[in-house]
């Protein structure tokens, strides 16, 4: 089996990366000039790198020319962040995502691909109705760029596969955690490293979170599978606060700092049911309490 994949040399391509590796696949991955390959080093054998990006129809073309699956990760920002990147040439925004993913759409589909993966996120949903399940069936009203671009490429997808184009699988992840091949870019970093270090911290906020070997694994589930064609799954484990991260960290690490701050809690709760059907094992508290271990380990 040959899978395309765009953003592979991203934080969750790393892990997609290792997925594949384990079986019978070849993988093709669309990167830029500027892309760091380094950490895809024990998994090259596997990978032929194509450079160019999404604007280019020709490069698309050879980027899933043979793929029986296309998987869609990329997302150009830019250094910025994702939101931050949404915001700040609408325009530039629009070019390099929206209308490149439509242009992988149609190349995939002139291809004959068989199956295409789509990776948005739960900013698709946006505005919530507090008396409709927040389930993969809940409106999309999107209160960002951001969402409003990942809803809108979901659409599309709808569109190819309604149209018999190839099937279609897409994933709404939530905030992902886990060991970056940036260290300083792994989530609750700064935490970690000033409390290991005995500093006094303040700390707000939090989110609903998975593991980014969870996306992986959801990912890997359902490639050449039948029962995901047309499906849409939201990718989330739980709830958790910065304070609840703050002491877990002092309390793994031995810490005498001193953490301030008001636990936040959540207004709502997303579905994951699809998913666990679909056969994605979270890796709960017990995966986080392994990932901060990690973390401490290096820092």
């Amino acid at each position: 089996m040959k899978i395309a994949i765009t953003g592979l040399t991203g934080f969750l391509g790393h892990y997609v990366a290792k997925k594949p590796f384990e079986g019978d696949v070849q993988i093709q991955a669309l990167i830029r000039n500027t892309s760091n390959t380094l950490h895809l080093k024990d998994y090259e054998k596997k990978i032929t790198f194509v450079k160019g990006d999404l604007s280019d129809k020709e490069i698309l073309k050879k980027f899933v020319q043979g793929a029986d699956v296309v998987i869609h990760m990329a997302y150009e920002r830019d250094g910025a962040t994702f939101h931050e990147a949404a915001n700040k040439d609408i325009k530039r925004f629009v070019e390099a995502n929206l209308l490149g993913s439509i242009e992988l759409l149609d190349a995939s589909k002139q291809a004959g691909i068989k199956q295409f993966i789509f990776i948005s996120s739960c900013a698709v949903y946006g505005h919530i109705f507090p008396h409709i399940k927040l389930d993969e069936l809940h409106p999309l009203i999107p209160d960002s760029n951001y969402g409003a671009y990942k809803a809108s490429v979901e659409a599309f997808c709808h569109s190819y596969f309604m149209t018999k184009a190839f099937d279609t699988t897409i994933f709404r992840p939530v905030g992902i955690y886990g060991t970056n091949p940036h260290l300083a870019h792994s989530a609750w970093y700064n935490i970690v490293k000033d409390i290991k270090h005995g500093v006094n911290v303040e700390v707000s906020g939090g989110g609903k979170v998975v593991h980014v070997e969870d996306i992986a694994q959801a990912i890997d589930l359902a490639i050449d599978n039948k029962e995901a064609a047309g499906k849409i799954y939201n990718l989330v484990d739980f709830y958790i606060d910065n304070m609840t991260i703050a002491s877990m960290v002092k309390e793994l690490c031995g810490s005498r700092s001193i953490i301030s701050g008001i636990p936040k809690q959540p207004i709502h709760t997303i579905d994951n049911t699809q998913s666990k059907v679909l056969g994605v094992h979270y890796a709960g508290m017990e995966g986080l309490k392994r990932y901060i271990q990690e973390l401490i380990n290096h820092v």
